[in-house]
């Protein structure tokens, strides 16, 4: 698979400190990355994709971007653009909109590179955020969050991406990214479904046990410090993973520590590999990088 990857900013990322998004809890608004750690865990990232077969394509940082006062994340890179992995990206439209130059940006980018794209259109009410979808390329099933996501924004990506069964999951988490993820077995079908229920709407847990015994994949829940965390305590975002096929890239341990014998069981290797600084401005491992 190619993953994508942005490079850090020359300046330094936040080094003027951290904003506040209204939707986003974990942003420690103020806080100043530490850029000798940020850039180690970085690295420890790439050589875990890098390790495990995968080609890694790093964007420059936009030099556009790298100012005195940013209004940017365009480190979370997932969010910009998705792709069906076969040369077709779809352009979003960002659901803050201090970010919607980064899709503006990441389009000249990949059709630089000479990638066909498809973009949302700049019509209100139109969002669409990468960390609110995660693609089953292998199978064409696309999941959705629906926070920052609208349900226009999402038909329009199912549609482009042509996907063969849709599920959008509501949860009060601002991304789906945020609470869930899907694992993947070595062939890169679905092989489980990791998520925390205790956040997840009535209506939506119906609909995903429906799938999951329909597809005969099993469910793992997990407690809401492996997502997001509460509005008393940020949680570790172990659930903000990195899919791969036979590989789950994860920032934390799991609270149960058996969950991982049970992912081994079924064929999935997990790796879990630190995110600290990423995380204070309230992403993790799935937002830092993309499928294409």
């Amino acid at each position: 698979m190619k993953i994508v990857i942005a490079k850090l900013p020359p300046s330094g990322w936040w080094h003027s400190g951290i904003p506040k998004y209204d939707d986003n809890p974990a942003m420690q608004e103020g806080a100043i990355p530490k850029k000798e750690i940020l850039s180690l865990e970085r690295n420890n990232l790439v050589n875990i994709i890098k390790n495990a077969g995968h080609d890694l394509i790093e964007f420059n940082f936009p030099s556009k971007l790298d100012k005195e006062d940013p209004k940017h994340d365009f480190v979370f890179i997932r969010d910009p653009f998705i792709s069906n992995q076969k040369g077709k990206v779809v352009i979003l439209r960002s659901g803050e909109p201090l970010r919607r130059i980064e899709n503006i940006i990441v389009k000249q980018i990949l059709e630089e590179m000479g990638y066909e794209t498809t973009s949302i259109p700049n019509k209100t009410g139109m969002r669409a955020d990468g960390g609110e979808f995660y693609f089953c390329s292998e199978e064409d099933i696309l999941f959705s969050g629906i926070q920052r996501n609208t349900r226009i924004g999402i038909d329009y990506v199912a549609d482009a991406l042509n996907v063969k069964e849709l599920i959008i999951l509501d949860g009060s988490g601002y991304h789906l990214d945020t609470f869930f993820t899907p694992a993947l077995d070595k062939k890169g079908n679905l092989a489980a479904l990791i998520i925390c229920l205790d956040i997840l709407s009535e209506e939506s847990k119906k609909e995903l046990f429906k799938f999951a015994d329909e597809k005969n994949i099993p469910i793992y829940n997990v407690p809401p410090i492996d997502a997001i965390g509460t509005n008393k305590k940020v949680g570790t975002f172990a659930v903000n993973a990195l899919p791969l096929p036979g590989l789950l890239i994860r920032p934390n341990k799991f609270s149960d520590q058996n969950l991982d014998e049970k992912l081994q069981e079924i064929g999935i290797q997990c790796i879990v590999t630190p995110t600290t600084q990423f995380q204070l401005s309230g992403g993790s491992i799935h937002c830092v990088t993309n499928e294409l």
